[in-house]
């Protein structure tokens, strides 16, 4: 029975944990590693106090302006090095031969979904075997609070870098896109009192910034549509009932550049990010943020060289 008490006891470790001190050393320090994982700084060193909580030690002491390990921390970095060469050796030699699938959860914008995804899932059969992309269609604002709250690993976002939003985690950049006023073949604003807007019902950051934009600019406007997903958006718009701003090529979807944009406020680029979770190995997940950059530009280049 004592055994059996003295077992339960026993505290497991978190090769992720593991993962970032070793980064931390060898990469000479919190930010230089948090690049290199491709977190956030706030994130390494979240993961450094859980392992200084579980063990009970202090593993980093200040010294100017840099953080350097303590006597204890060098201890433990050497086992650190010792439990992760184990780990990684038995799953090359074991894991692979048992078929171990990697499910990998992974959020993504609804703008996104209908020429990006599909891209990105036919290269991933190509490239990589006993890997599962277990995809989960939102707003990047809800995806983003799933990936904090661990339940998605990875997620493609949308972000507007003028604009600093609290508790946001930072990513990894996979491109810039112009944000554009558009609106179904023959929508015309000239006759209109008020700026009809169809817009995603919130949470939604693109509709929070149509709408400042507009009250910035002092225009007369009003919801007239809002939309449960991407297809009922797009349905809108091209049955003309009102203008939105969206992150693609217009031709794409049907759709055309509003007119009389003299009359609608500038818009500014948004930005699509990587963002991964705190608790995930990014050294799985590494090959897949390459995949997406790669497969991104694809669709794109398809439309730019279709006839408008």
């Amino acid at each position: 029975m004592t055994d059996i008490i003295k077992t339960a006891r026993k505290t497991n470790l978190d090769t992720t944990l593991l993962r970032t001190l070793v980064a931390i050393s060898d990469c000479g320090g919190f930010s230089e590693a948090a690049q290199a994982l491709h977190l956030t700084q706030s994130a390494v060193s979240h993961h450094v106090r859980r392992l200084e909580e579980q063990l009970g030690n202090t593993f980093f002491e200040t010294q100017g302006r840099r953080r350097r390990l303590t006597e204890s921390g060098e201890l433990f970095l050497w086992y650190a090095r010792q439990i992760l060469a184990l780990n990684d050796e038995a799953f090359d030699k074991i894991g692979q031969h048992r078929g171990v699938a990697k499910e990998i959860r992974l959020g993504v914008s609804e703008y996104f979904a209908q020429d990006c995804l599909p891209v990105m899932l036919a290269s991933l059969s190509l490239e990589q075997e006993g890997i599962r992309i277990i995809p989960q269609l939102g707003r990047s604002t809800v995806l983003q609070h799933k990936l904090n709250d661990g339940q998605l690993d990875m997620v493609i976002a949308v972000d507007i870098p003028e604009i600093s939003r609290p508790n946001a985690l930072e990513g990894v950049r996979v491109a810039d896109r112009r944000l554009s006023w558009v609106g179904g073949q023959h929508s015309l604003l000239e006759s209109c009192d008020e700026i009809p807007l169809v817009a995603f019902s919130p949470p939604c950051i693109l509709r929070d910034l149509q709408i400042n934009r507009l009250k910035h600019s002092q225009l007369q406007w009003r919801i007239v549509y809002e939309a449960r997903d991407l297809g009922d958006l797009l349905a809108a718009i091209k049955a003309g009932l009102g203008v939105s701003a969206l992150p693609f090529i217009p031709s794409q979807y049907g759709l055309a550049s509003a007119v009389n944009l003299q009359q609608l406020p500038a818009l500014p680029d948004v930005r699509i990010s990587i963002k991964t979770g705190a608790t995930v190995e990014f050294n799985q997940l590494e090959w897949l943020i390459q995949l997406i950059r790669r497969c991104w530009s694809l669709p794109e280049q398809i439309a730019e060289s279709m006839p408008c």
